[in-house]
């Protein structure tokens, strides 16, 4: 079975896609059979990963035609492979739920290892449906006030499925902080303090250009500025959050 791996916040602009597209791509990086899926209407993933916004003839929804073959894009991003986005959610909304989670279902039966999926920031069938293939749900947070409050409702969400599924593993990372904001500082430190804090993990990625500029050009940040501490930070991330995986499944093998 594959490792799950859902990116995903109610807040937009706190660096979901791109995280979601460093951790597929490290993850392809180091031999794994690795697929990222864009659920997001807004297709970010799928133009960082290919060049353009749409792909011809597949795309996500076709998850919901059992009578459609799954077929997958070739990326810039070396072996990592892609299941493009597509902007007709309407369609998606309207099945509801359950045929959102039996949509995904199917891709565990394909030959990968890892699955990484980017949600949207809306609550709906595009974010809810993959947390429920259990793994890892991770949130990348912006460390200012309306961000938590995302935090909050998003972790409510993982309670619910939690309950359902008992395999849904949370991990919040501090993202886009600015290491000299006595603001945002104070707001980590609420956070770490609080019931969430258990949840954060420890690598904290600050607000660098270089992500951006690096996705442009059909890399990572750690391949555009290999002497970058900060660049090194997102390789670091994205291991930590595969191992969250590993980690759980060392546990359930115990149990």
């Amino acid at each position: 079975m594959p490792k799950v791996i859902t990116v995903t916040n109610q807040k937009g602009g706190v660096g979901k896609t791109a995280l979601a597209v460093h951790i597929a791509a490290y993850a392809a990086a180091t031999g794994k059979k690795t697929l990222l899926v864009d659920l997001d209407v807004q297709r970010n993933a799928t133009f960082i990963l290919t060049g353009k916004a749409t792909n011809e003839g597949y795309c996500v929804t076709d998850l919901w035609d059992r009578q459609k073959p799954i077929a997958f894009a070739d990326t810039r991003f070396g072996s990592l492979k892609l299941l493009p986005g597509q902007e007709a959610v309407g369609f998606i909304q309207e099945q509801g739920l359950i045929a959102g989670i039996n949509a995904m279902k199917r891709l565990m039966r394909e030959d990968f290892d890892v699955l990484v999926f980017d949600t949207p920031p809306a609550a709906g069938v595009q974010q809810f449906s993959p947390l429920y293939l259990g793994g890892v749900m991770v949130a990348p947070v912006e460390p200012d006030l309306l961000a938590m409050q995302g935090v909050s409702s998003l972790l409510r969400i993982w309670k619910g499925v939690n309950d359902r599924i008992k395999d849904l593993v949370p991990a919040m990372v501090i993202n886009k902080r600015v290491l000299n904001s006595t603001n945002q500082q104070a707001v980590v430190d609420v956070l770490l303090a609080s019931g969430l804090g258990k949840y954060v993990l420890s690598t904290q990625l600050t607000l660098r250009q270089q992500v951006p500029n690096a996705l442009k050009r059909g890399l990572t940040v750690w391949q555009a500025e290999r002497t970058d501490p900060a660049a090194a930070a997102w390789a670091g991330i994205c291991q930590e959050i595969l191992n969250l995986q590993k980690d759980k499944e060392a546990e359930n093998g115990e149990n």
